[in-house]
């Protein structure tokens, strides 16, 4: 069986906050019950592959409905994790965090100017982030690029480095529903990202999709999904139990199935999984077939649709060879 990792939409879409570009508003809300998901952990940790891993997102997966979830993810051996906003952590929680050995991803999109489109959360997400850093939880600083802050990539990257104690940065596409960036902008963005990164801080700052980018060169397989020759790393189940493929395909069409009525081992082996993982490489067009950088992107995530193509080639085009070096070096020192 292909390992695979489990993301819980433990509130469905229930969030204290409405971003502007939240790809999840509008998505049915709820508090997932606890037998849920203890039936839902116990099938994972029946299956047969090491490296397991499950994390909590939403929505918000700190809303009050899911405070007892954490705790009872803490009783299985398993790597956690945890996308939040931040705004909603306490003393209790953050210490939580801490015993339990989870990572956090805080989500924030740079300075007070740049992050309007979260709507008046700055302050207390900065609040909740120094609680994180108080009592030692690893956690790392998630940022959307959107018609916000897209010209502004340099400004970004410093705040972060020189105002955050984490080193692991990652920056994420906005494709819509709301604020949509182009492949231009993509491109003159994470440039403009790399030009700063490389030029100070290529040995102390991970950015993810960097991380990825090398690890494709060294290993040949990415560390960021959207680079994947297929859609089948992990399997989202949502707050009633119904399992989909990605979060950002919930829909009747695409749910493979529920954890109270299917075994977890069916739904990961089933045809209709195995269908929309390999869907994405699939009649892609020629021109991504006689693209110099397919073998980094593989079409890039379907939720884009091609829409960054121009911007990728742009990217690759500067840095490319600077990242062959790094890769080089890597390899070096293994």
């Amino acid at each position: 069986m292909k390992p695979f990792s489990i993301l819980f939409k433990c509130v469905g879409g229930a969030c204290n906050l409405n971003c502007n570009y939240c790809f999840y508003n509008g998505h049915p809300s709820g508090a997932m019950p606890e037998d849920t998901l203890r039936m839902a952990l116990d099938a994972y940790a029946e299956l047969p592959f090491d490296g397991k891993l499950v994390s909590f997102q939403g929505g918000e997966p700190l809303m009050p409905a899911s405070a007892t979830l954490l705790k009872i993810a803490d009783e299985y051996p398993f790597a956690k994790s945890l996308q939040t906003n931040a705004t909603l952590i306490t003393e209790e929680i953050a210490a939580q965090l801490a015993c339990g050995g989870w990572l956090a991803g805080a989500s924030l999109d740079g300075p007070p100017n740049m992050n309007r489109l979260r709507g008046d959360s700055f302050d207390d997400a900065v609040r909740g982030i120094r609680l994180l850093e108080r009592h030692g939880v690893e956690y790392n600083i998630m940022t959307v690029v959107s018609k916000a802050n897209v010209s502004c990539p340099r400004e970004i990257y410093r705040y972060f480095r020189d105002n955050f104690k984490t080193r692991f940065h990652q920056y994420i596409e906005c494709t819509g529903p709301r604020d949509a960036i182009s492949g231009e902008e993509w491109g003159r963005f994470l440039t403009g990202l790399f030009d700063e990164w490389i030029l100070h801080d290529a040995h102390e700052i991970s950015v993810r999709l960097f991380d990825s980018i090398v690890s494709q060169i060294i290993r040949g397989t990415p560390t960021q999904c959207s680079f994947g020759r297929s859609c089948r790393q992990h399997l989202v189940i949502e707050h009633d139990g119904s399992v989909y493929p990605c979060d950002f395909h919930v829909s009747d069409e695409t749910c493979l199935g529920n954890i109270r009525t299917h075994s977890l081992a069916e739904i990961a082996e089933s045809p209709k999984y195995r269908a929309f993982a390999e869907a994405k490489v699939k009649n892609l067009p020629q021109k991504c077939e006689e693209c110099p950088y397919m073998a980094f992107c593989n079409g890039d995530c379907p939720r884009s649709n091609r829409t960054l193509c121009e911007g990728w080639k742009m990217f690759f085009d500067h840095s490319l060879k600077r990242f062959q070096e790094l890769a080089a070096e890597a390899m070096l020192n293994l």
